[in-house]
């Protein structure tokens, strides 16, 4: 194949031809019926939001579309329904749609994610599909032990973000053609978090458990939520962990927190972070009221500027309240 006049890069890694011709013959069978059935599980919970499940198939469903269809196991279900993933991608400046489904080593969910761009932003703040899932997983508090791709083959960024999470070289990825790998056979000898003697980000941690703001904050909703998120930041190189509250049309509230990279990049800011979060509950940008920030103004890392500019390209007009706080 050629790309651009290049010839696409070798691979090094042999498939397992077995397992790719049978995903192509339950592709043909029952692939369209399992992707039905993911979609509908997906969305089946009366209020995802409450139980940050959206995006997200549940381990009984997962188990109940196994033997409906008669598949193998888990991975079956992955790998069929990846196009249900890809279909949570917003990418309106490559038009390249990723999807991908990670499996959760707590629960046994899947977690679904796509790649997303932000036009009129800067395309650092672009959310690839592997980091959508991780992204999302660090949300709900999860690890991801296995996870499905069109091709076992992500960028080199990714290879860096996924490193920094504690599972790191033994995570799984598989794909229809056959290949299983892991981090470390793909990305081996990485600069991971424990080069700055740091475990990585973990599930469920609170790193900043005396986060404060530093002046006088009226209590709230919005306020107990942003510090929440923000005590959960994976920030431990900077020192300065970030927060957005989201709050929606319908007067829900979506959050997320930063998760830094011992590279610095690839980070997630605290909006991308949220917005993770919003895709995968089925908002749109235009269901945000109004956003509030927590970070360390005029701190080594300040979110301020990067989130307003996001904020200024995805949903113009809407008010940027800002927190100052610190650990």
């Amino acid at each position: 194949m050629v790309l651009l006049g290049r010839e696409m890069s070798g691979n090094p890694f042999s498939a397992d031809l077995a397992v790719k011709s049978r995903i192509a013959a339950l592709e043909a069978s029952v692939g369209a019926s399992v992707r039905t059935e993911i979609a509908s599980a997906a969305s089946r919970a009366p209020d995802r939001l409450a139980a940050n499940q959206g995006g997200v198939v549940l381990a009984d469903e997962v188990a109940r579309i196994v033997a409906c269809f008669g598949l193998s196991g888990v991975d079956d279900v992955m790998l069929l329904g990846l196009a249900v993933a890809q279909a949570i991608a917003r990418p309106p400046i490559s038009g390249f749609h990723v999807g991908a489904i990670g499996l959760e080593a707590e629960t046994g969910n899947l977690v679904l994610g796509g790649n997303v761009e932000f036009p009129g932003s800067h395309l650092g703040s672009t959310v690839h599909g592997e980091g959508f899932v991780f992204t999302r997983a660090f949300s709900r508090g999860t690890s991801i032990r296995r996870i499905a791709l069109g091709e076992a083959h992500p960028c080199g960024h990714c290879r860096q973000y996924l490193s920094e999470f504690a599972l790191g070289p033994d995570l799984e990825l598989i794909d229809p053609l056959g290949h299983r790998l892991t981090l470390g056979a793909l990305y081996p000898w990485p600069f991971d978090s424990h080069y700055l003697g740091q475990p990585g980000a973990r599930p469920g941690a609170i790193d900043f458990p005396h986060l404060t703001p530093t002046t006088a904050v009226a209590p709230s909703a919005t306020v107990d939520a942003l510090l929440a998120a923000g005590r959960r930041a994976h920030a431990p190189y900077s020192g300065c962990p970030g927060a957005v509250a989201l709050l929606m049309t319908d007067g829900r509230m979506i959050t997320g927190a930063s998760i830094e990279s011992v590279a610095f990049n690839p980070t997630v800011g605290p909006l991308p972070a949220a917005l993770v979060d919003l895709i995968a509950h089925g908002y749109g940008y235009g269901d945000i009221a109004r956003t509030t920030l927590g970070t360390m103004v005029g701190g080594r890392v300040d979110d301020s500027v990067s989130t307003r500019e996001l904020l200024g390209a995805i949903a113009p007009g809407i008010a940027l309240d800002i927190i100052d706080w610190r650990p």
